[in-house]
């Protein structure tokens, strides 16, 4: 691979939080790469410096960013194309889906408008129907319809779109996948892992990343560390290098301990020592503080839990639920919600998941059924906005209320600034108005200010977005270890197959319930997928013609051969569905599903029905040409 750029001497800082201290990296042609690093510690940022939207302090080395000119090769050249994380909008609303295009390629805009061989040259055709192409991918059919009518999922599309149709180089993902659902996911994924540009990407999504990277930069203490490997291999050294570090600093500490024994001694009994010594012991010490610094802080999500016994918190049954006579959302659903459920919330954007929230919380009534929740009981729900937030506010106004001690619901009390810093932020951070916090800052700061109010059953609305990976993974064990009832709504399927024992599957205005978690449940979402490609590409058969008896011409006959190939290639293509529906069937596990009858082996039986007779047909049409 040849080298797309190479950076070298970053150095930056925001008042007095250094982001970045002379760190460098460099990214080569067909690079997949998974960039990690706490929030607020400089991965945006990097991207605006690869984007040129900031600029670094000038420092002695200075800086330096030298991009590969490709000497006539394009493939070769530094080109860059930065996704952000949401769709700038304001201003916008009334732009179209298609005109939207224009926004990322201001250039093109013009000679769209006044000078088409110049928009031509450009390759602004191939980049606007490529761009066309993809939103229809990911079910974008009306491309008149305005941005300001999209919800976060569509207007998320349009950002992919944008992505996978650039002719760029270097391809930077900030949150690619947040506000979306799992197929589009899976789509987005695919195309991710046959591209053969250069990627950088800042996602949440373990699967994601363990799928598609094959290089980790990650951002520590202002520098950004190289490892070359995927990012389950990057897991495996790191811990490798836990015990490494956790093993040298047990022999630091019992040199510490012998060493300290000796200064301790009168200074007739140490007569003998020598000045290194003592600058060893010195030496010693500070090796000792770094590297307990350095050790990883554990985020204290202590989740506040009320003392109930009650063992239904809440139940629903032939639930029916419209805004209006033509939007209907559910049709005659029924569940349960018990201590100690970690229930998954699942279904695509606007099947009602949100709705049945707060039915739920009772912020909405059903249009029938019955609906009972336990006496007094306590919800708290975290949403995907930061709304109890004032931005002008500080964390130790926000936390502290004026005090210096957080009161928590268990009757304790904890020092605010002990408070704040277990979740994983800088002391010198506490007085900074929220406003200048990045938006993993804040979420994380949600937590903190939300966990400590009692609940019974905490409802969380995709809550790893912007969450960085060591917050997530202690949500995850605090989540696990709560004794109340958890729902969540998220498209993290790690996140999901972590924390959850019981799913609820929103589809086609039905209530699915699976007592099993993400992971069981896997298997029966791809078969839905499969069965909805099937109905989506099924095409109308066509009357077989009666033989004819006169003598074929040798046009025909031409004709005729290009029919027979389309069919064989139908026929292979057919084939190859049928097997990939047969592997699925030989691995279903029917313990894991709650339905004794097991719907995602009727899903996948029905599937290779409908492939088994479209071979029959396929295979009488053929030989009818080849009589």
């Amino acid at each position: 691979m040849s080298l797309l750029c190479s950076i070298k001497n970053i150095q930056l800082t925001y008042g007095t939080k250094a982001i970045f201290k002379n760190a460098q990296l460099s990214i080569s042609t067909g690079d997949r790469i998974g960039l990690l690093g706490l929030n607020g510690k400089g991965k945006s940022t990097l991207f605006k410096i690869l984007s040129g939207e900031v600029v670094p302090d000038h420092c002695t080395p200075p800086f330096e960013f030298n991009k590969a000119r490709g000497d006539g090769d394009d493939s070769k050249r530094f080109t860059m194309f930065y996704i952000p994380q949401e769709l700038p909008v304001s201003g916008l609303e009334d732009v179209t889906i298609r005109d939207y295009f224009f926004v990322f390629y201001p250039e093109l805009k013009d000679h769209y408008e006044n000078a088409l061989d110049e928009f031509e040259r450009l390759h602004g055709w191939d980049l606007l129907q490529d761009y066309e192409s993809y939103l229809k991918y990911f079910n974008h059919d009306d491309l008149d319809k305005k941005i300001g009518e999209l919800s976060g999922g569509e207007q998320k599309k349009i950002l992919l779109s944008l992505g996978l149709s650039s002719n760029a180089n270097l391809i930077l993902w900030d949150e690619p996948t947040n506000h979306l659902d799992i197929e589009t996911i899976k789509l987005f994924e695919d195309e991710l892992n046959s591209t053969n540009k250069a990627f950088m990407l800042i996602t949440h999504d373990r699967y994601l990343l363990s799928k598609l990277t094959r290089r980790i930069l990650h951002i520590q203490h202002g520098k950004i560390e190289n490892f070359d490997g995927s990012y389950t291999d990057y897991l495996v050294f790191l811990e490798q290098s836990e015990h490494a570090k956790q093993s040298l600093l047990t022999k630091l500490k019992n040199n510490l301990e012998r060493e300290q024994a000796w200064m301790r001694q009168g200074v007739k009994a140490r007569r003998t020592r020598s000045k290194k010594r003592v600058e060893d012991f010195l030496d010693l010490k500070d090796k000792v503080s770094h590297i307990k610094s350095e050790a990883k802080k554990t985020l204290d999500l202590t989740l506040q839990k009320s003392n109930r016994q009650t063992k239904v918190l809440v139940s629903f049954t032939d639930l029916y639920f419209q805004y209006n006579k033509e939007n209907t959302l559910f049709e005659g659903i029924t569940g349960e919600i018990h201590k100690g459920n970690k229930i998954g919330l699942l279904g695509s954007n606007g099947v009602g998941k949100t709705t049945l929230l707060k039915l739920i919380k009772a912020d909405l009534k059903p249009t029938s059924g019955i609906m009972k929740t336990a006496e007094n009981l306590q919800i708290q729900y975290f949403s995907q906005k930061r709304d109890e937030l004032d931005i002008d506010m500080t964390p130790y106004q926000l936390l502290g209320d004026g005090n210096d001690f957080v009161a928590l619901p268990d009757g304790s009390k904890k020092h605010v600034h002990s408070y704040f810093e277990s979740f994983l932020f800088g002391r010198d951070d506490i007085h900074r108005p929220l406003k200048t916090f990045s938006g993993g800052e804040k979420s994380r700061l949600q937590l903190a200010y939300n966990l400590t109010r009692i609940g019974d059953i905490l409802i969380f609305d995709e809550p790893t977005n912007d969450l960085d990976l060591e917050t997530i993974q202690i949500l995850e064990e605090k989540l696990a270890e709560f004794p109340g009832a958890v729902i969540l709504i998220s498209h993290d399927r790690a996140f999901l197959s972590t924390v959850t024992n019981k799913v609820w599957l929103l589809d086609e205005k039905k209530l699915q319930n699976f007592e099993g978690g993400y992971e069981q449940v896997a298997p029966y979402i791809d078969a839905l997928e499969i069965e909805k490609d099937l109905r989506k590409n099924e095409a109308p058969q066509a009357p077989l013609a009666p033989p004819v008896e006169a003598v074929i011409s040798k046009p025909v006959q031409s004709k005729n051969k290009q029919k027979i190939d389309n069919l064989i290639s139908e026929i292979e293509a057919n084939e190859l569905k049928s097997k990939i529906i047969q592997e699925k069937i030989a691995g279903l596990d029917y313990t894991k599903l709650s339905d004794p009858k097991n719907a995602e082996f009727k899903i996948l039986s029905d599937a290779q029905s409908t492939l088994e007779e479209r071979a029959l047909s396929l295979y009488q049409e053929l030989e009818e040409l080849e009589k």
